[in-house]
């Protein structure tokens, strides 16, 4: 416990510019969450789900990924974040602490002259939205990842749950205290991986849209027919980041197990399309090369276009779409 603290005391006094080499934008406010950073523009942000937590995987993504600056890194296309599955996969904090690592280069900063990552680690957990979740998120956050993604939210309960565990408790005369933060404080891991100080992660550290200069996201599955039933007020609950419709999962929710297109599970997915729509928080779709325009013109701002398991090169012909369209482009629909 003491070297616990002396090292947070430590941290703490180190200065600013000694911490972080920009963590602004051409003199303004630069959201250190690239995907939040895409979304206030107005672009299209594009991930793939992430399966293995091998650190050569980590690595491989990010070299392949390239090393844009700053200005191309938000204007080309190409894969922004990872949607690390821990729900499915083992729940390993150790070896998911060695892969955020991994996609820290530091060619890209040197590229790009900031500490925005092109690559943001979103992370899937194991507990269901109405299950106790707050150690889960916890260990998750304070690895160093910018958001986590919950299944099966069933409620608006669930999602005040959601955004509480991914919040400190605020300060003393926040301008958005409600829902209450809940989230335990020991922020010198995911500090370091954010390239800041303490004070500047703390600063950071709180839900996006809730928090305007907040660069976390808090990203809710619905994949039940409670959740499509609740979807309204599941969405009215500040602090959603994003939202993600579960097909396979609504397929077995519904009795129709595995059978994704089935009238009733596509009515469902319109249904959370329609009630995204309405409270303007992104809904998450699925794209491949031969509908990813389809889904640019019927409004995603999110799209899951591959996996690290897929060999098939099916993300990489989504993106050369994409640029030969130049529908990643702000305002481009």
């Amino acid at each position: 416990m003491r070297s616990h603290v002396f090292i947070a005391a430590l941290w703490s006094a180190i200065p600013a510019s000694a911490a972080a080499p920009s963590i602004s934008f051409e003199g303004t406010y630069l959201h250190l969450n690239k995907v939040v950073a895409k979304l206030e523009r107005g672009m299209l942000v594009t991930g793939i789900w992430v399966n293995s937590l091998d650190l050569s995987n980590a690595i491989g993504l990010v070299e392949a990924n390239g090393y844009p600056g700053a200005e191309e890194s938000l204007v080309k296309p190409m894969i922004d974040f990872v949607l690390i599955d821990l729900e499915h996969q083992p729940y390993d904090i150790p070896r998911l602490r060695a892969f955020l690592l991994g996609l820290t280069s530091k060619r890209e900063v040197l590229a790009k002259g900031n500490l925005q990552p092109n690559l943001i680690p979103l992370v899937r957990i194991p507990p269901d939205g109405d299950q106790p979740l707050r150690a889960t998120v916890k260990q998750v956050l304070d690895a160093g990842a910018f958001g986590v993604v919950v299944p099966h939210v069933r409620a608006a309960e669930d999602a005040r749950r959601v955004v509480s565990a991914c919040r400190y408790v605020q300060r003393e005369g926040d301008p958005q205290p409600k829902p209450e933060g809940e989230r335990g404080a020991s922020p010198i891991i995911a500090a370091y991986h954010w390239g800041l100080s303490i004070d500047e992660y703390t600063a950071r550290a709180d839900v996006w849209p809730l928090d305007p200069k907040g660069d976390l996201l808090a990203l809710i599955m619905i994949e039940d027919p409670e959740g499509v039933r609740n979807a309204d007020e599941i969405l009215a609950v500040p602090g959603i980041g994003a939202v993600i419709f579960g097909p396979y999962d609504y397929s077995f929710s519904s009795g129709r197990y595995g059978d994704s297109r089935h009238g009733e599970v596509l009515a469902a997915w319109g249904k959370i399309k329609s009630a995204c729509e309405r409270s303007g928080v992104p809904l998450v779709g699925f794209a491949d090369p031969t509908n990813v325009l389809d889904r640019m013109r019927q409004g995603y701002r999110m799209l899951l276009i591959g996996s690290d398991v897929d060999h098939s090169g099916g993300h990489g012909k989504v993106l050369d779409t994409l640029r030969k369209a130049k529908l990643s482009e702000p305002g481009v629909r």
